[in-house]
């Protein structure tokens, strides 16, 4: 009987780890389809090896992340996109050509969203809610109310991108 329960349990705890998994896979597809819509050779960029040791060091990838984005309790994903074909990670107009992809995943479906001219763009990583900031374009303090999106010069400084009001905005809080 104990064997019983504990296979059931084994059984549930497996098949809801699979759930999500599988929820996140077709969300990740999903937003890449729908950024191949818009851009027709977008690509992730590459980052160079102290980004990817930075990264890897912190069991994260530097160019996607999941959240709650929206703070609508469901995991997004973000993507940091490069269109076209540049492939040095130090080509001098590789932020004209990097973008952040966000997927919120709302009740209705998949949302797309667009974040253009970025702040910084050596790789991107979760901002999680309730992380106190400073704004250095705006000289005040605040709060994350949801997940941002945090897109970084690596080792110099970075912006994170808050969803608010239907847009995200940009706090630049690493200088």
């Amino acid at each position: 009987m104990r064997f019983l329960m504990g296979f059931s349990l084994a059984l549930a705890t497996s098949t809801l780890c699979l759930r999500a998994e599988t929820n996140q896979e077709r969300l990740l597809h999903t937003c890449e389809a729908r950024i191949a819509a818009k851009f027709k050779q977008w690509r992730f960029p590459p980052v160079t090896a102290a980004v990817a040791a930075f990264a890897k060091n912190r069991h994260q990838n530097p160019t996607v992340t999941v959240g709650d984005f929206d703070g609508n309790g469901r995991k997004d994903v973000a993507l940091l996109i490069q269109d076209g074909s540049a492939p040095d990670p130090n080509y001098p107009n590789r932020l004209d050509s990097l973008h952040i992809a966000v997927c919120l995943d709302k009740k209705t479906g998949v949302e797309l969203y667009f974040i253009d001219k970025l702040y910084c763009g050596d790789g991107i990583m979760r901002a999680p809610k309730g992380k106190s900031y400073y704004d250095f374009n705006t000289e005040k303090k605040g709060v994350y109310l949801f997940d941002g999106v945090s897109a970084y010069c690596f080792e110099q400084a970075g912006a994170t991108y808050e969803f608010d009001n239907g847009a995200f905005r940009q706090i630049v809080d690493s200088d």
